[in-house]
């Protein structure tokens, strides 16, 4: 029978508990469709001692009646009374969870069946590890679109600071214990919170992986913090507010990296919304590279480019994405 319960949103507690080994929290917010796909791919696992927690971010569909169709006691409702975001719905799961390791799916991606069980034996080889992830295949459908294999382990504070390597939540499973410490998700941020979240846990552990895809990363056209503008450019503001003195405390060569990141995707969404505003304040983030040391030859040329007129910038970028290659190539790269 599934358990179904309403939560206003408000923060309840981080507190360690232990019940199944694995929480597995999925937030959702209008995505009927997708979120019964998204549990299908859980009931393949190749390992099942985990509990599913879906918060329901106040979805107008129906959500609620899809998640009523499916008899698994393991399987804990709870409703948002009002929209909050993905990270409020996250750390809402995060505070029901019982288990010793909390995994994310987020309700439009599907597991492949052996994930949980192949992260888990990561855990059990060395337990000074505190996170695993995962590859995924980034699919629209059923095409597969390009494959994500992970390459980083370890101490990766400096290597998050220069880009949000891990990726998708999707991917990772984390001691219950650590997110206590961190108190989740900041909710203040309107994007980013992913990558926020993996600097705070890599400057407490170390972080391993799984070197195959065992996700998919569905890149469907409905709508996702990263496809809304206004949310990605508030949001990396905020983290590059955030994080900068500790960029800094990294040293030169870490600072110039996060510097970069963040300055190249204002610019890129103030090329793509053509807004002065924004292409201004990409001008002002990497200003501050070139002022205090750490800065390349991309700063150099990135800073220039915010000087060209709109329209022109807009072009190049254009171009670039389309010929996927030359000098402009990385404007069309997040990372």
């Amino acid at each position: 029978m599934m358990d179904s319960r309403t939560n206003n949103g408000l923060n309840v507690g981080f507190a360690a508990t232990r019940g199944y080994r694995v929480s597995i929290v999925i937030p959702t917010y209008n995505r009927a469709a997708m979120v019964r796909e998204a549990l299908k791919s859980l009931q393949m696992q190749t390992i099942q001692d985990f509990e599913i927690i879906v918060v329901d971010d106040c979805s107008e569909d129906d959500t609620k009646s899809v998640i009523e169709e499916i008899a698994d006691s393991r399987l804990l409702y709870i409703r948002h009374d009002k929209n909050s975001g993905g990270a409020s719905a996250r750390n809402t799961g995060i505070c029901a969870a019982t288990g010793e390791f909390i995994a994310f799916l987020d309700s439009d991606d599907q597991w492949c069946p052996e994930k949980l069980e192949k992260q888990l034996q990561v855990f059990s080889r060395d337990s000074g590890i505190g996170a695993v992830y995962a590859g995924f295949n980034a699919m629209n459908g059923d095409l597969l679109l390009w494959k994500s294999i992970p390459v980083h382990r370890g101490q990766l504070i400096d290597r998050l600071m220069a880009y949000n390597c891990i990726d998708t939540t999707s991917s990772i499973i984390v001691k219950k214990e650590l997110l206590c410490e961190i108190e989740g998700f900041d909710e203040s941020l309107p994007s980013c919170q992913d990558w926020d979240l993996y600097i705070r846990l890599a400057g407490r552990t170390r972080i391993d992986f799984v070197k195959e895809p065992l996700v998919l990363f569905q890149q469907h056209p409905g709508e996702r913090i990263t496809t809304n503008n206004s949310a990605v450019i508030r949001g990396h503001l905020l983290m590059y507010d955030k994080h900068k003195q500790l960029a800094r405390e990294r040293g030169k060569y870490v600072f110039g990296k996060f510097n970069l990141t963040v300055g190249k995707i204002l610019l890129k969404n103030g090329m793509i919304s053509r807004d002065k505003k924004t292409v201004k304040l990409s001008r002002e983030v990497l200003k501050e590279a070139l002022v205090t040391g750490g800065y390349s030859p991309k700063h150099l040329l990135l800073y220039g480019s915010t000087f060209v007129h709109l329209a022109l910038l807009n072009m190049l970028y254009v171009f670039s994405k389309k010929r996927a290659k030359g000098m402009l190539q990385f404007f069309g790269s997040a990372s």
